[in-house]
């Protein structure tokens, strides 16, 4: 199975005022995918950092499911989890 976790650091960059996006995606129970890194815009909310952070990894999740179709693995649950 497939599963995700997301989270947006509340501890913003004092440099650039930017909140940090990170995911982690697993598959089968070993790592396959991560990120670490600053959101591309400066955020006006805590609320809307963390629509980011799952923007961001939504769109990894839906890359990483063509491509397990490409090599032939179908699968029928997908699992993201939000940490706030």
């Amino acid at each position: 199975m497939l599963e995700g976790f997301t989270n947006a650091d509340m501890a913003r960059d004092m440099d650039t005022r930017k909140f940090t996006t990170g995911y982690l995606y697993t598959f089968a129970g070993a790592i396959v995918s991560w990120v670490s890194r600053l959101q591309r815009i400066v955020s006006l909310s805590t609320t809307e950092t963390e629509y980011i952070a799952a923007t961001e990894a939504c769109k990894e999740m839906l890359w990483m499911q063509r491509f397990l179709g490409e090599i032939g693995i179908k699968q029928d649950k997908y699992v993201l989890y939000c940490d706030s």
